[in-house]
């Protein structure tokens, strides 16, 4: 009788997810991501960082002239500082997207384990403000940080399991979990997605959280979507419908490798104006590599 891997191909090396491994993450995490910038683009201007508005009061000796409030001052007819305080415990609200699409990879990895590292090294960069982790699939799992983040990580852990057996119409739109979502003020939201463009709903959502929270977008793009390899035939499969990519047509890579970039530059357009910072991770690297050699690319 043939011998047979327990959980069958969730134990492949390549799918599966441990505790394990979110803990040991730790050890080169904490230092934060080195970025490649493009200085030519950039995303819209967030509030005043780590400072939050205590009170208003007549100028004193020795405040800042750069927090002067000068329509209270024209008002008044003195002199008026605003005051700040250091804000020690910032909300930090991370939501990854665990929805079907995530669940893809054409070479050392799933989107969404990558991702789910992802959350992990952002956990532990943040290890000391108050996080709270967001699963978007087929339901809304909402797990705030008390004390350890041993709890969050195994969340992370089962909800990428229960993603697994997940089927394409089984998940609610990312949109629609942003609505849902009740943020404190002054908190940051970062999302981790997939390499797709907003649709009029995304895009509404994100503008209107834009407003009060700044907003840190990660997208997992992997190779198969920026260009083809360069023979063979690959069979693909929608909801509905199967069909192939040949790359052996001529022409039809080049093509390919178009279409793609002109997405890749949709979704940028799209994003940029609506987040603080707006960052691309490649599926076809390990996290580490591009988080320790500033592969993590910032637009």
């Amino acid at each position: 009788m043939p011998m047979t891997r327990p959980d069958g191909p969730r134990a492949h090396p390549d799918i599966a997810l441990t505790l394990a491994q979110l803990l040991a993450i730790r050890l080169w995490a904490r230092q934060g991501p080195r970025a490649r910038v493009q200085p030519a683009q950039q995303g819209r201007l967030g509030r005043m960082p780590g400072l939050t508005f205590r009170e208003l009061r007549a100028y004193q000796a020795g405040d800042e002239v750069r927090h002067i409030d000068w329509r209270v001052t024209a008002r008044l007819g003195r002199p008026y500082t605003r005051l700040y305080s250091e804000e020690q415990d910032q909300a930090h609200w991370l939501l990854i997207d665990l929805s079907p699409a995530m669940y893809f990879g054409s070479r050392i990895q799933l989107k969404a384990r990558l991702g789910c590292e992802l959350a992990a090294a952002l956990l532990w960069q943040g290890e000391k403000q108050a996080n709270t982790l967001i699963c978007h699939g087929a339901e809304l799992h909402i797990h705030p940080q008390r004390g350890s983040l041993v709890p969050l990580l195994e969340a992370l852990c089962h909800h990428y399991d229960e993603g697994l057996d997940r089927t394409p119409l089984q998940s609610q739109s990312l949109a629609q979990t942003l609505a849902r979502l009740s943020l404190p003020h002054g908190a940051r939201l970062t999302l981790i997605t997939d390499h797709q463009p907003c649709d009029e709903s995304l895009s509404q959502q994100l503008q209107l959280l834009g407003r009060r929270h700044d907003i840190h977008c990660w997208q997992i793009r992997d190779p198969l979507e920026a260009s083809l390899p360069s023979q063979g035939r690959l069979a693909v499969q929608a909801v509905r419908q199967n069909g192939w990519l040949d790359a052996t047509e001529p022409g039809f890579a080049h093509r390919y490798q178009l279409a793609a970039e002109r997405l890749a530059r949709q979704c940028h357009q799209q994003l940029l104006p609506l987040v603080q910072r707006l960052y691309r991770l490649d599926n076809g690297q390990s996290l580490q590599q591009q988080w320790q050699e500033g592969a993590c690319r910032l637009f």
